[in-house]
């Protein structure tokens, strides 16, 4: 016998039908961004850090795993289970995929930021601090999961335990995205400099800084907002793109080093090439040597300002040649200096 429930009004299926294929559609979007970002990261840095390398290809596996338990739903809610209601409110892997595997991606990226904000200003405070909520973000995550499994229907969401663990893990979230996006705002201002290509990085990398984390906390806050309505399932939308907004701003931060040749924010440098000539005297044995030694200055200069250019003087001696007045022949020697 059946159990499928009467499908209710229109407007009412929507409500429920809804959220859930837009959560799906803008996690498959979101995946196809990401798999270019980290082709893009393959090709173009594959001299990083072994620790940056297995956490961009872990980081990228769950994402991976994520996306083809959310296809298999996705299927057994639209496909086998067209027309059944409840296939819609079943939770499904949605108690693995949104908050452990969320919490998981979470916290790795919120440890990344903090390793970087480490590297910025020395100091272990606020890296530690980020550290311990991203941590409780994530325990509070694995509990929502563990409490939605054993409720078994989105609708039925709305307990007091579950909520606790719900609100503790996207307050936690939003909290380190606000607090890793204003100390990264600060330090990279902090060490901003005149010279027109870094000043360009700089400003870049504030940018993205501010969008991604500004954008991964309003999600986390949208996403508790609408886990607090009663009997709708609006936060599957939310929740479905959390970690692959983690996940591609991690990636985005990386490969925002990656620069396109005469693309938008290129900055091309000037060489100049001068060759001088000067005398040496000094004393070999018994007798004086006169060498005459060519130098080549090489000039690089970032395109700012024409007081920088002094600054930006970087002379290389690549071939020295000596003629020797003496009998000792010829003398052949290198030397490098800086001005």
């Amino acid at each position: 016998m059946s159990t499928a429930l009467p499908l209710p009004a229109p407007g009412e299926l929507s409500e429920q039908t809804g959220p859930v294929i837009i959560g799906y559609l803008l996690h498959w979007g979101l995946f196809g961004a990401l798999t270019i970002q980290l082709y893009l990261y393959y090709e173009a840095f594959p001299l990083d850090r072994l620790a940056i390398k297995v956490l961009v290809y872990t980081v990228y596996i769950i994402e991976f795993v994520q996306t083809m338990l959310m296809t298999y739903d996705a299927f057994g809610t639209f496909g086998y289970g067209y027309g059944d209601l409840s296939t819609v409110t079943n939770v499904h892997f949605d108690w693995l995929c949104i908050p452990i595997m969320g919490g998981i991606i979470g916290f790795l990226v919120q440890s990344f930021y903090a390793h970087r904000i480490y590297v910025f200003s020395e100091s272990k405070v606020i890296p530690t601090f980020i550290v311990t909520v991203s941590l409780a973000s994530l325990m509070a995550g694995f509990s929502t999961g563990f409490l939605e499994h054993q409720l078994g229907d989105l609708r039925h969401l709305h307990h007091r335990s579950i909520y606790t663990a719900a609100a503790v893990w996207n307050a936690g979230t939003a909290l380190c995205d606000i607090i890793i996006a204003g100390c990264l705002t600060y330090h990279l201002l902090k060490h901003d400099t005149e010279y027109r290509r870094t000043h360009l990085l700089i400003l870049k990398l504030i940018r993205l800084t501010i969008v991604t984390g500004s954008l991964t906390a309003l999600v986390a806050i949208t996403n508790l907002v609408l886990f607090s309505v009663p009997g709708k399932i609006y936060f599957t939308s939310t929740g479905a793109i959390q970690t692959k907004l983690y996940a591609n701003a991690m990636f985005a931060v990386l490969i925002s080093r990656f620069q396109i040749v005469g693309g938008r924010g290129y900055s091309s440098s000037v060489d100049f090439v001068a060759t001088a000539e000067f005398r040496d005297n000094h004393r070999m044995g018994s007798g004086v040597v006169h060498s005459q030694q060519s130098v080549v200055v090489t000039i690089r200069r970032e395109v700012f300002a024409e007081r920088e250019l002094d600054e930006l003087v970087k002379t290389r001696c690549i071939n020295v040649k000596g003629d020797s007045a003496s009998t000792a022949g010829d003398n052949q020697s290198q030397r490098s200096f800086s001005v």
